[in-house]
């Protein structure tokens, strides 16, 4: 529990150190992840597992929890080329910002240059891997949809998505240093693998928790902004929150990518060295 604190802890602490810095990289690729959002699918499955609504189709359960909605995924396309231009560069300020200590985006179009390829592939293997597991989970809500009703809905189908919530996370907890040690040591991608699992092998129950405790934090705050604001249809709450919500997401992930690193390979952090 003590690791899981200090993986969470330094990775909010320097979010929030940092912010006004980083949360230009979140920005564009936040804003059209906002857009993406179908808000009234999401209030149908709420209201379906909390109210006792009527069954949900496939598509709607497959919409909610994939990255590309049925309605909304032109935005999500473009939320995800976003995220392939700015992710590269803002590893590239967070790197030099924990390796030497500078605070600048000065370089940044270098780190862009050498980061590109590398962010980008990372980043299908986790899109493919997320949609995957999206279209399992899916079905298997689905099903439950179709032989539970009333209580045993509310009851089994929540648990069953945080389950499997659950396994997503451990395993993109498993992956997690993966980017890092590709851009830190210059590895090829399977060494750089195999040195992340090495890392990972020291500390995996708290990087798993580091991982999974804010996933869940956030599909219970999409659940219940859905639930309040969506049967008075008023959108703009929402879009604001869960852009605000996505922006979170996408910097502490990023965060927490280098802040375990940094722990795990036991290299001091030149952004926490003392000033006098």
């Amino acid at each position: 529990m003590d690791t899981v604190v200090k993986f969470i802890g330094s990775t909010i602490q320097y979010i929030f150190k940092n912010f006004l810095f980083i949360f230009i990289f979140a920005l564009i690729p936040s804003y059209f992840f906002a857009m993406s959002l179908d808000t009234e699918n999401i209030h149908a499955l709420a209201d379906a597992v909390f109210r006792g609504g009527d069954h949900l189709q496939f598509s709607q359960i497959f919409h909610f929890i994939s990255f590309v909605n049925g309605r909304g995924w032109p935005y999500s396309l473009v939320c995800f080329a976003a995220m392939a231009v700015c992710l590269p560069m803002l590893f590239g300020f967070i790197e030099k910002h924990m390796r030497i200590g500078s605070r600048s985006f000065k370089g940044l179009a270098g780190r862009f240059n050498t980061n590109f390829l590398s962010t980008l592939i990372v980043a299908v293997v986790f899109f493919v891997l997320y949609e995957l597991w999206a279209l399992i989970t899916s079905g298997i809500l689905f099903g439950e949809f179709c032989l539970l009703s009333g209580a045993a809905v509310a009851v089994v189908v929540p648990l069953t998505y945080f389950a499997m919530l659950a396994v997503f996370c451990y395993v993109a907890s498993l992956l997690l240093l993966w980017l890092p040690c590709l851009l830190m040591t210059g590895y090829n991608f399977m060494d750089a693998l195999g040195y992340s699992n090495q890392l990972n092998s020291e500390k995996r129950s708290g990087l798993f928790h580091a991982v999974f405790l804010p996933a869940a934090a956030a599909a219970v705050a999409e659940l219940l902004v859905a639930g309040v604001f969506g049967p008075r249809n008023i959108r703009i709450p929402v879009f604001v929150i869960m852009e605000l919500v996505f922006i979170f997401m996408l910097l502490y992930y990023c965060g927490l990518m280098y802040v375990a690193y940094f722990r795990l390979t036991g290299e001091e952090r030149a952004d926490l060295r003392k000033k006098y």
